[in-house]
């Protein structure tokens, strides 16, 4: 029977594409009408399958009076809030709104980070499969509430699990168990005019647990979210505006946010984002986060309440003049090498131009920053580089590996984690090339520190640590005559430690000291 319903739609869409060029068709009405039964029945099926997994989202600001409403402004999402009537009433509708999918049994929630804007200052409330469940920063002792008139339920308090700004993608922490994660799909067949559905929350209408959805095709591949004005590369506040959106002509109102964009076996391919769509309002299509392997690697880390990490070169990259394009090559130019960090110490060269990392094929310096995200800080990456001499037509091929340092990222979107990185006597650390503002102050050193990995990323002010004369942004070099080439590295070195400890570090000046850093007194616990 699947058979025979496969060959009509092939039947079907080769005569329509006949009948497009005014030749005749010679499938039957009945033939057809069955063919388009079968779209339908996989369209339903589809959507029977993913909409269990689809929440709404209201993001509540804590100066709002408690069980208040927001008077409903659609086209603004960070307009004035007021509140004339109780959030557990059926006609609550808030300002800030938006979708999440369950992505595991147990609760936890994946969603947009833009739609959270500040877990500091904002909690959220969860609506899914008839029950509502309220989200906050911090997990406080649970509340409950009697069911309402349309059966919402109990009333659970969660937390934000993390918010990482920069891949735009955030993990709530529901009270529930037994729910219906949704399945993930591969992103490594899809192609323009695959069919696709898009379920989420428009127009905050599926409070009451149902998602709407919206049917069309992928349009694009790779699409770039607009940025802002004064965003350079390097410098941008989303790995999205380097070219990793799915763009389709489902029609996503605001709302969409956080949302599942499925293929016709339900299995989820991307995140819905309105947010590329934000500066033309009233666009008739949208966009969706790839469910990639960066897609899936970040998620890990959130719902284990940890930031990801995105992989660090150190080179200021270009799209390949007029002249190498003419000549049919491809590639991203090397326009400068920064002293002392992985693309220097790999042996990258300026005017080399990068053609694959780790086997992927590069066009241009947005792919290449694309696959320079995909593996995390520390990894090893293998580069294919082609180096052109003075008066060659044919460039030297040369294989290059190169470790990654941690990208330093800057952003006006806030990032949130309930698991900060550890201290050590009041210490934190991180990789050097993640502190941007002494690469720019001691870059011009690092060639003379080559073994430079780590640096200090925080410090309290009256530890013996600061006493001792350690300040933020410092290198440091070795604990206990041991060199350290990563933040772990560090950490594994001084967690049993419970004497002095010998530091040896290298100042914003670029001078080197060997400190030694006293033990805690009683009176300052320090955090270990």
């Amino acid at each position: 029977m699947q058979t025979r319903t496969n060959m009509k739609a092939w039947l079907f869409a080769a005569c329509i594409a006949t009948v497009s060029t005014g030749s005749s068709c010679d499938l039957h009405a009945q033939d057809a009408g069955a063919v388009l039964e079968a779209i339908e029945s996989s369209t339903i099926a589809a959507i029977d399958k993913a909409e269990p997994s689809v929440v709404a989202i209201a993001r509540i600001p804590k100066q709002a009076r408690p069980n208040s409403r927001a008077r409903f402004n659609p086209l603004s999402l960070d307009s004035p809030m007021e509140f004339d009537s109780p959030i557990s009433d059926p006609d609550f509708v808030p300002t800030f709104y938006g979708s999440g999918v369950i992505i595991s049994a147990d609760g936890f929630v994946l969603t947009c980070a833009h739609l959270l804007g500040d877990p500091e200052e904002n909690d959220y409330f969860i609506w899914r499969s008839g029950k509502s469940f309220r989200a906050k920063r911090v997990s406080p002792m649970p509340e409950t509430s009697s069911p309402d008139s349309q059966g919402r339920g109990r009333s659970t308090v969660a937390q934000v699990q993390a918010s990482d700004a920069f891949s735009d993608l955030a993990v709530l922490k529901i009270d529930a168990a037994n729910l219906t994660p949704i399945e993930f799909g591969s992103t490594k067949d899809l192609r323009k005019g695959k069919f696709v559905i898009a379920l989420g929350n428009p127009d905050a209408i599926a409070r009451d647990g149902t998602p709407s959805a919206s049917w069309g095709i992928i349009a694009n591949l790779n699409r770039i979210a607009p940025s802002r004005k004064e965003a350079t590369f390097g410098n941008k506040e989303t790995v999205h505006e380097y070219g990793t959106l799915i763009q389709t002509d489902a029609k996503m109102n605001f709302g969409s946010s956080g949302g599942a964009l499925i293929d016709m076996k339900g299995r989820l391919i991307g995140l819905t984002t309105s947010l590329a769509a934000q500066k033309s309002v009233g666009h008739a299509g949208g966009y969706a986060i790839a469910a990639d392997e960066l897609f899936l690697r970040v998620i890990e880390e959130l719902k284990a309440g940890r930031l990801p990490d995105f992989g660090f070169l150190g080179i200021q990259p270009d799209d390949l003049r007029l002249s190498d394009r003419e000549k049919g090559r491809r590639g991203a130019r090397v326009r400068v090498v920064l002293p002392g960090l992985p693309a220097d110490l790999a042996g990258l060269q300026t005017d080399d131009i990068i053609i694959e990392v780790n086997g992927a094929p590069i066009y241009d310096r947005d792919d290449l920053f694309r696959e320079l995200s995909l593996p995390p800080a520390g990894e090893n990456l293998r580069l294919l580089v082609h180096r052109y001499r003075s008066g060659a037509e044919t460039p030297e091929i040369l294989p290059l590996r190169a470790k990654l340092g941690k990208k330093p990222l800057r952003s006006a979107r806030p990032s949130y984690a309930i698991h900060q990185r550890p201290r050590w006597r009041g210490l934190e650390v991180d990789y050097w090339t993640a502190i941007s503002t002494e690469i720019q102050r001691i870059g011009i050193s690092a060639p003379r520190f080559p073994q430079l990995k780590v640096a200090v990323s925080d410090i309290e002010h009256g530890t013996t640590v600061w006493n001792a004369g350690v300040r933020a942004g410092y290198g440091i070099l070795k604990v206990q005559g041991q060199s350290v080439q990563s933040p772990d590295e560090f950490r594994k070195a001084v967690e049993n430690l419970a004497g002095p400890v010998t530091l040896e570090i290298i100042q914003t000046d670029g001078r080197k000291k060997i400190l030694t850093i006293p033990v805690p007194t009683e009176s300052h616990s320090e955090s270990s």
